[in-house]
């Protein structure tokens, strides 16, 4: 009886963990838009990101860039920024020289540099009451994404593809970035079905206090990139109290409205998109190909679509930019603006 008592106890202050994500949606009237590519605006302004550690370099070498390109997206009308920290991990920054405290210090850097951005934002802007809050997410990338060698797209492992290894990796890493005080957790571009079970399993073994949410990334429109049903994947998301919202990042645009009305299929959750450009990826050379991307405007195109279709939380992932962010500002806004006819 005390470990089924405990047991409901825990679901409830999960479901309430997760309902803030919710309220959030509401308080920003329905509608809450995200940040876009980081690493894209970082070697936009410069940086190097030739590097297993990609974006996260710059914790190193550059953090006032990330703050800059935080800054950015906020002033592009974004009401939730990504941290730094999709591919930090304390493995990698291990592998760099640097001991394990360092490396989580890295980790906890990675959140304190947008709060930071957050903080100067709010201050420049003191004058004008924010409508919408703001929001600080803290990036937790695949296992695949410290590799660095192009799995996160296919979520083949290998022998290390199992349950407990994939916990182990994560475990401390997550606990780190929850200490840092982000609003958010965000688990990003999930690439099978067994990373996202071990994400769930440790949410409730860390005891993570802080919303999460969990995006796929699909290069069909119907499973996400390992083969894997998404439909299966959003399912586990949906037993998870503490997941707060389940969605798509790092996927071609044109395969968003599909994936989206397989998700609503399983879940009454918010629904989360961050899609990239459309550009194909070519792991070997580790850059884009500038081939089947689609313009701002283009993009935007399909914003309200996914609206209709279900979507509340919506941003972009690799090669969109603040101006991408800012048509989808514009767009929401647009959207909610439309007057109401008076009231007999």
């Amino acid at each position: 009886m005390v470990g089924k008592s405990a047991g409901g106890v825990a679901e409830q202050e999960g479901g309430a963990t997760a309902a803030a994500l919710r309220r959030w949606v509401e308080a920003g009237g329905g509608r809450l838009v995200m940040d876009g590519g980081l690493a894209t605006e970082l070697e936009a302004n410069g940086a190097d990101l030739n590097d297993p550690l990609w974006s996260a370099k710059c914790l190193l070498s550059s953090p006032h860039l990330v703050r800059k390109v935080h800054l950015d997206y906020l002033e592009a009308g974004a009401n939730i920024i990504i941290t730094a920290s999709y591919q930090a991990t304390i493995q990698g920054f291990e592998s760099k020289g640097f001991s394990k405290e360092q490396s989580e210090d890295l980790l906890s850097k990675s959140v304190e540099i947008a709060c930071e951005a957050r903080e100067m934002f709010l201050k420049e802007h003191s004058d004008r009451p924010m409508q919408h809050p703001i929001l600080v997410a803290a990036s937790i990338g695949s296992y695949g994404a410290y590799l660095a060698d192009g799995s996160e797209y296919s979520g083949d492992y290998g022998e290390a593809g199992t349950l407990e290894f994939l916990k182990d990796f994560h475990r401390r890493r997550l606990e780190v970035l929850a200490e840092a005080g982000p609003d958010l957790i965000a688990f990003e571009t999930i690439p099978n079905k067994l990373e996202a079970q071990a994400y769930v399993e440790l949410l409730e073994e860390c005891n993570i206090s802080i919303p999460s949410w969990f995006s796929f990334n699909s290069k069909d429109g119907v499973h996400i990139v390992s083969g894997d049903s998404l439909i299966e994947c959003a399912t586990i998301a949906n037993g998870c109290s503490k997941v707060g919202a389940v969605g798509i990042n790092c996927t071609p645009p044109r395969f968003i409205h599909g994936l989206i009305l397989s998700i609503r299929k399983v879940t009454d959750k918010p629904i989360l998109i961050y899609p990239n450009s459309g550009e194909r990826y070519d792991a070997e050379k580790k850059e884009w190909v500038e081939s089947t991307g689609v313009s701002d405007g283009d993009f935007v195109s399909y914003v309200n679509e996914w609206c209709k279709d279900g979507a509340v939380l919506i941003g972009g992932c690799c090669r969109t930019t603040p101006n991408t962010i800012r048509a989808i500002s514009r767009s929401l806004n647009q959207r909610h603006s439309v007057p109401r006819p008076p009231v007999a």
